[in-house]
């Protein structure tokens, strides 16, 4: 099994949980999809932190990042759908080894979709750099 180590731009596929299903006493996610780790907090240990992308537009006041088509396309992401990066919820969790962790194909077993360039994670950390100043991103953390 080969899983890639984590690095900032990552893209994976997991079982993120929102916050509103963490709140309502839920524990695990209700859907596999496509996510960004954009923060390893402590790389000898695993700790990363893992953004939702989703293909519903986000609702007003909401904070996301546009995906652009050819990042979509380059990661060959499900559906042909405009994506979005939300930034204002995460999943705290341990990779590799975390069991929310999905596989894309399973013969060989396949975990990341890719990595998005580094001229949009520097879209993506700016606008997070604000999110996280202004203390406007909720982290639930995982069951590990």
């Amino acid at each position: 099994m080969t899983i890639e180590p984590p690095e900032t731009g990552l893209v994976v596929r997991y079982s993120f949980l929102w916050s509103r299903e963490h709140d309502g006493g839920e524990r695990e996610g209700r859907k596999d999809r496509p996510v960004c780790l954009v923060i390893p907090l402590d790389v000898s240990e695993g700790a990363v932190v893992v953004f939702p992308i989703t293909t519903q537009e986000p609702l007003p006041g909401r904070n996301a990042v546009a995906i652009p088509d050819t990042e979509r396309r380059r990661l060959k992401l499900p559906g042909d759908r405009p994506c979005w990066l939300m930034l204002d919820e995460a999943n705290s969790d341990v990779m590799p080894g975390s069991y929310h962790l999905v596989p894309i194909e399973t013969r060989p077993p396949r975990f990341a979709y890719g990595r998005f360039s580094p001229a949009f994670m520097r879209v993506v950390l700016r606008t997070l750099s604000r999110l996280i100043r202004s203390r406007q991103v909720r982290i639930v953390e995982r069951e590990r």
